[in-house]
C-alpha cells in the first residue's frame, strides 16, 4: 500500500537529492527511484518508469522534469511547483558559488582532479540506472520491449537520427501497439 507525503517532505527530498548529486538527470533517476519507491513508498516501480519515460520526452532538464512529474503525481499542481523549486534551488546555489569563485576553481588542480574522478562514478551510476530500468521494463511485454530497445539503440548508434525523433517514433509505435494491435491479437 502506498503511503502519503507532505509538501514540505516533497520539497526537502528533492532539495537534498539535487544538492548532492552530480551528473545530470540519468544519475539522479536511481536516487529519485530509491527515495520515492523504496524508502518513502509513495510510488510503485511502474509509476516511476512511466514518469521517467515522460520526463525524457519533455524538453528541458530531465532532473527538473522528473521532479515536477513526481510532485504532480503525488500532490497535484502544488506538488509539481514545490518539487520544481526543491530540485532547481540547489544547482542554482551551487552555480552561483562556482561563478563567484570561477577563476580559483578553473586552475585548482584539486578541483580538476575531483571532477575527473567523478566521471567514472557518474558513468557507473548511469549504467546501473539503465540496467535497473531495463529489468523493470522487461517484466512485461518482453518481446516488444526487446525489439524496441535494440531498434532504438541501433538507430541511435549507427545513424544521425535525432534521439528526439527516435523517442517520438517509439511513443507513436507504443501507442499504436498497445491501443490497437495488441487488442486485436488478444481478441
Amino acid at each position: 500500500m502506498k503511503k502519503s507525503i507532505t509538501l514540505i517532505d516533497l520539497f526537502w527530498s528533492f532539495f537534498k537529492i539535487n544538492l548532492v548529486t552530480f551528473g545530470g538527470g540519468f544519475v539522479i533517476m536511481p536516487i529519485i527511484k530509491k527515495t520515492f519507491v523504496e524508502q518513502k513508498q509513495v510510488l510503485d516501480e511502474q509509476d516511476m518508469i512511466d514518469l521517467i519515460a515522460l520526463a525524457q520526452s519533455i524538453p528541458g532538464a530531465m532532473a527538473i522534469n522528473t521532479s515536477m512529474l513526481v510532485g504532480h503525481r503525488l500532490k497535484g499542481l502544488k506538488g509539481a511547483l514545490i518539487s520544481m523549486v526543491g530540485a532547481a534551488l540547489p544547482p542554482l546555489l551551487v552555480i552561483s558559488v562556482i561563478s563567484f569563485f570561477y577563476t580559483a576553481f578553473q586552475t585548482n588542480p584539486y578541483v580538476l582532479a575531483a571532477l575527473r574522478g567523478m566521471r567514472g562514478a557518474v558513468t557507473a551510476v548511469m549504467i546501473v540506472a539503465a540496467y535497473s530500468m531495463m529489468q523493470t521494463v522487461l517484466k512485461t511485454n518482453i518481446v516488444f520491449s526487446i525489439i524496441m530497445m535494440i531498434s532504438a539503440f541501433l538507430l541511435a548508434y549507427f545513424t544521425s537520427i535525432s534521439v528526439g525523433y527516435l523517442m517520438l517514433s517509439a511513443a507513436i509505435i507504443g501507442y499504436i501497439y498497445f491501443t490497437f494491435l495488441r487488442k486485436q491479437v488478444n481478441s
